[in-house]
């Protein structure tokens, strides 16, 4: 519907230039030319439109990961599909953690929940990642239990980068964390053992 993707854009404006506290019902109006009755119908709450805006967020780095995985060279090894991932995924996180750290702290119980087994989602995106690396290096993926490397991979690409962002999120923005986990997950997808 063109009156909420315009609330989605306009949202996603405001918070990429003037940051969360600037996402008020008066700036959405002026922005997006959305009566403010019709933005109450849509999205009862701002906290509903900046999750809203997010969901957009994760799907299209979904997107973008599965069509750059599938655009890699034939050549491409695991490692390199890895590092793809974590360079989709973890600045995807930092921006979120930057623009909204009271949301993305209640994301995180929620995404705990999913983590758990306890609320299964539609297309969450560390499950989707982890099967995308595995059909796309089934070659390399030389593991004897698949399901466990595949359980390992996901909870590592999940839990980690959320702890990163919770307890130290200036490791989001480090060179060299998205080497380190990707080594990590290499090691767990990769091992004979």
């Amino acid at each position: 519907m063109l009156l909420v993707d315009a609330l989605r854009k306009a949202g996603w404006q405001i918070l990429e230039k003037e940051g969360r506290d600037a996402l008020t019902l008066e700036r959405l109006c002026a922005r997006s030319g959305v009566a403010i009755s019709s933005i109450y119908e849509y999205f009862p709450t701002m906290e509903s439109l900046v999750v809203a805006i997010f969901d957009d967020f994760r799907a299209e780095a979904r997107r973008r990961l599965v069509e750059e995985l599938q655009a890699l060279p034939p050549s491409t090894k695991l490692f390199d599909g890895i590092m793809l991932l974590l360079s989709i995924g973890i600045p995807m996180l930092h921006t979120w953690v930057k623009l909204d750290p009271e949301l993305f702290v209640k994301s995180s119980h929620y995404d705990e929940l999913v983590r758990l087994d306890l609320v299964k989602p539609e297309q969450y995106w560390t499950s989707m990642a982890t099967d995308a690396l595995m059909e796309r290096f089934p070659d390399e993926v030389q593991v004897r239990d698949r399901a466990k490397a595949r359980f390992l991979a996901f909870h590592t690409i999940l839990a980690l980068p959320r702890a990163m962002a919770l307890m130290r999120p200036e490791y989001l923005a480090h060179d060299d964390t998205q080497e380190l986990m990707a080594r990590m997950i290499h090691a767990l997808l990769a091992n004979n053992g």
